[in-house]
């Protein structure tokens, strides 16, 4: 299985397709251009979430009827100062999922990263 990419913005995912080419992994990485319920037509193990997807609620609800309690998803949120600037992803955005793990930034990188599961119904 390779590798799908989800962009909703269409010049976005005009311009990955085009670098993915030129680094020669288009039969590795495919970029399809939509939103978050594209992964309904996608087999995946791991579903990543940019910090920037919005608006989250709707995002992670969306994910939440597409995964099973074994797809590892893996969320990036703003922590610290760059909450003032940026919406983090709060609790009631991920209702439906539990926490499995964090990893707060360090060094140079200003995301933390969050492993989430489906809970069980």
């Amino acid at each position: 299985m390779g590798v799908s990419v989800v962009e909703v913005e269409p010049e976005l995912a005009e311009l990955a397709g085009r670098v993915i080419e030129k680094l020669g992994l288009e039969g590795d990485v495919r970029v399809i251009n939509g939103d978050e319920t594209a992964i309904r037509d996608l087999e995946f193990d791991i579903v990543l979430v940019a910090a920037l997807a919005e608006p989250k609620e709707r995002v992670f609800r969306n994910i939440h009827r597409y995964v099973d309690g074994d797809t590892r998803v893996i969320y990036r949120t703003y922590t610290g100062m760059r909450a003032i600037l940026y919406s983090p992803v709060g609790d009631e955005d991920v209702r439906g999922f539990r926490r499995a793990g964090i990893v707060l930034p360090s060094g140079k990188v200003n995301n933390t990263s969050v492993l989430v599961f489906k809970s069980p119904d």
